[in-house]
Order: C-alpha cells, then sequence, then structure tokens
C-alpha cells in the first residue's frame, strides 16, 4: 500500500466481500488534514489486525507510512 508516494511494503488485502483495506480507508475521506488521515488508518489497520487479516507487524507499517508520507489537502 501507499501513501503520498511512500511504499508500506504491504500488499493491500481483501475481505471475502470484495473490500480492500484502501477501500476501507478511502471510505473516511475527505480528511480535513494529514492528522485525520493518519489516524483513520491506524484505526483501519487495527480493526484489520483484530480481525485476522493483517498481521500486526504488516498494520503497523501501513500505519507508519501513512504517518511519515507527504500529505496535500
Amino acid at each position: 500500500m501507499v501513501f503520498g508516494g511512500l511504499d508500506s511494503g504491504v500488499a493491500n488485502p481483501v475481505r471475502p466481500d470484495g473490500t480492500t483495506l484502501l477501500d476501507a480507508v478511502w471510505a473516511g475521506a475527505p480528511f480535513r488534514s494529514k492528522g485525520a488521515l493518519v489516524i483513520h488508518v491506524a484505526k483501519v489497520a487495527d480493526t484489520w489486525v483484530a480481525e485476522g487479516r493483517l498481521p500486526r507487524a504488516d498494520g503497523d507499517a501501513v500505519a507508519r507510512t501513512a504517518r511519515t508520507a507527504s500529505y496535500v489537502a
């Protein structure tokens, strides 16, 4: 998954209904700030980790990438 041109190195997982993690992230758009995006990405990643659809290390990598990526409102 890529945020602001930075690649997290994590493949975008898919739920059985076809929804991807990035679908779940972008469903929260528009984001009023980078902070709002970062918080939302972390919450979505945590949900997917809790569901067993994403390893914790991958969830952390996705959140870290969103946090360090550039953001243009």
